[in-house]
């Protein structure tokens, strides 16, 4: 399978790669720009996105530019809350986006979609980028805007039931070493198939590197992918999902299973460039993609708090 290359940000803007003033307000442009792509793969004519977790608003922003009719981000930080509403909300007037300040897991779905401003039936597309980094206990709780409880997945399930609940098209964004196998097990349990997959390298965050134990457990156990034959000396690979509604036989063949995709990680990882280029050369039993790797240029700045 030839998978599809981009080597530029496509959907954030200049003005979206200044780092944000307040080191409180998450940067990572390359998680955010796989946000949107996962979402571009599931938008509809007229849907109202979700985005769980919005950060600073740069991702809601641009899916609204991608074709959602609307965008409305939920996230639990003030200071993140308030940076995109003052830099992004309702910045299209045709394509409103607009944010609230919130915990989505401790919201029910119902409570979730009161949350928008504007009442809408248009189909839904639930989608969170949410924190993936697997670590110990004691590690976790020094680092909210990146830790991912013990198998990077600490938020999925309540991402995955509100997408259960209000949508047809779910999204999510993890890193190739925040159990895959289990995240997709987890999507076809809630009856959502992977169409799309979209890889991006890149190196550990400094926090990641100085505490890689819950990673390398992972590993060890099979349950984690690491790519360590590329340029750089610790890398991953941030891997968005994105997921429509199963229909007919969850067993049948060609779908994309657990396994199957932590093979195609594992193809991946024996890559020597951040084009990745050994996918060149995988297959997977009936499953025809969309497959993409975005291999973009590394930030100066990346605001982990």
């Amino acid at each position: 399978m030839q998978p599809t290359r981009v080597t530029a940000y496509r959907h954030l803007t200049p003005r979206d790669l200044d780092p944000p003033s307040s080191s409180q307000v998450f940067f990572e442009p390359a998680d955010t720009e796989m946000g949107v792509w996962v979402v571009q793969d599931l938008i509809r004519e007229g849907c109202l996105v979700l985005d769980l977790g919005s950060g600073s608003g740069a991702a809601a922003a641009a899916m609204a530019r991608a074709g959602a009719a609307r965008v409305h981000g939920i996230d639990s930080g003030e200071d993140t809350v308030a940076w995109a509403r003052k830099h992004y909300a309702s910045i299209d007037d045709d394509r409103p986006v607009t944010f609230s300040h919130g915990d989505f897991t401790a919201l029910s779905p119902a409570e979730l979609l009161a949350a928008v401003p504007v009442p809408s039936r248009s189909p839904v597309v639930v989608t969170s980028n949410p924190p993936y980094v697997p670590l110990t206990p004691e590690a976790d709780a020094l680092r909210r805007s990146v830790g991912g409880g013990t198998d990077g997945l600490k938020l999925i399930p309540a991402v995955i039931t509100h997408g259960r609940a209000l949508a047809d098209g779910l999204g999510i964004t993890i890193g190739s070493y925040s159990s895959p196998r289990k995240a997709v097990g987890m999507l076809e349990a809630a009856g959502f198939s992977v169409h799309a997959v979209t890889l991006c390298p890149l190196p550990f965050g400094d926090f990641t590197r100085d505490h890689p134990d819950q990673v390398f457990r992972l590993e060890k156990r099979g349950e984690a992918v690491v790519w360590r034959s590329g340029p750089y000396p610790l890398a991953y690979f941030i891997v968005g999902l994105a997921c429509r509604r199963a229909t007919g036989d969850g067993a049948r063949p060609g779908r994309l299973t657990g396994e199957g995709l932590m093979d195609l990680l594992r193809t991946a990882a024996r890559s020597r460039t951040t084009r990745l280029e050994a996918l060149d050369e995988w297959t997977s039993p009936g499953w025809a993609g969309p497959l993409r790797v975005v291999d973009l240029p590394q930030p100066a700045v990346r605001h982990h708090w």
